[in-house]
């Protein structure tokens, strides 16, 4: 399990990833905020050992 950031073609009824976030084992609620043409995203993770609070910012410019 892991922690993406899709896009959702709701006329073809896909979906499909632009981004993985480094995360998995315990993974969840995620906080969006775009904000100066970036994707800012708040979530937690247990994948180095512990569960952790990480914020990721995420150009989707060119996708």
């Amino acid at each position: 399990m892991r922690t993406a950031i899709c896009a959702v073609d709701v006329t073809r009824g896909r979906l499909r990833e632009l981004v993985a976030l480094p995360s998995g084992g315990d993974s969840s609620y995620p906080g969006l905020v775009w904000h100066d043409e970036r994707l800012h995203v708040s979530y937690y993770s247990s994948h180095e050992g512990r569960s952790c609070v990480y914020l990721a910012e995420v150009d989707l410019g060119s996708r």
